[in-house]
């Protein structure tokens, strides 16, 4: 019986692996924001990088927040692991702009998340975040 097992419990973990690598970003902005506050709390920094609008300051913030968790106790990140979202308010801004006002379970902080929907992608403006400012008036022409 445990023979007949093995391939199933192969065609299991290789399904699981390839669907692993098959993330798309939302194309709703709470569960894009969603989705960056769980890897950012998960500490999976790579797939909340690819939420952080592209341009120099928010990529210097991020890579600012990135090397602060880094240096977290392994406790603390695993806190922050186990914490819940809790999602206050929502506000849009405009059909191109929204706001998340959230907290964790592990810290109970109120913070704001910007997102910003450039080219049918939504983004976090991760400057916002931060210092208020929008992060728009950097980016390229669009």
């Amino acid at each position: 019986m445990f023979k007949s097992a093995i391939p199933f419990i192969f065609l299991i973990i290789f399904v699981s692996a390839c669907n692993s690598g098959n993330y798309q970003k939302p194309d709703d902005p709470i569960e894009a924001g969603t989705d960056f506050i769980r890897f950012a709390l998960d500490g999976d920094m790579t797939k909340a990088k690819t939420f952080v609008l592209p341009n120099e300051d928010n990529e210097s913030l991020f890579r600012e927040h990135e090397k602060s968790f880094a240096e977290k106790s392994k406790q603390e990140k695993d806190e922050y692991k186990n914490a819940s979202i809790r999602i206050t308010k929502t506000e849009s801004l405009n059909d191109s702009t929204m706001l998340i006002i959230y907290s964790n379970s592990y810290k109970n902080k109120e913070n704001e998340l910007k997102l910003v929907r450039v080219e049918g992608e939504w983004w976090v403006d991760f400057k916002y975040t931060f210092t208020g400012d929008d992060a728009l008036e950097s980016l390229p022409d669009q």
